[in-house]
């Protein structure tokens, strides 16, 4: 992965965690008033439309678009299925203490979701141009 890429995943994981603070100070406040299964599915609701919107402006820097939206909660769907299978392999296979495999699934199908999470954002999209000032900003301007 470059620079570029590398980047964006430090920056995905970052508002994962700002993410995770926001679906629970909106579930801790939702169930106030209502039952806790409505009150995850209102935290999960805001929390998925929050990361959404912020991987788009801050971790892609493009515009998010209602395209990118439908998509966007395959990430999270992605996420599931592959540390679960990872939690699973690692306990039952590989015998390690169901905590620690929570842990390392969670993190290690990060990456995963972070690119179906970029594929859901950016797809479809034209290439964004070269930053300017660059080499690569020059030859695109002679090119055109």
């Amino acid at each position: 992965m470059n620079t570029r890429g590398l980047r964006q995943f430090a920056s995905f994981a970052a508002i994962g965690i700002v993410n995770t603070a926001i679906y629970y100070a909106v579930y801790v406040t939702v169930n106030l008033w209502t039952p806790y299964l409505a009150a995850h599915v209102a935290g999960y609701a805001v929390a998925v439309s929050a990361s959404f919107l912020l991987n788009s402006y801050i971790t892609l820097r493009i515009k998010p678009t209602w395209r990118g939206f439908a998509r966007y909660p395959l990430s999270g769907a992605v996420n599931v299925v592959a540390s679960g299978l990872m939690l699973h392999v690692s306990v039952r296979a590989l015998g390690m203490d169901e905590h620690l495999a929570a842990l390392g699934a969670g993190l290690l199908a990060t990456p995963l979701s972070f690119l179906v999470a970029r594929w859901a954002i950016t797809a479809g999209r034209a290439p964004a141009p070269p930053a300017t000032g660059t080499i690569r900003a020059r030859v695109h301007e002679r090119q055109r």
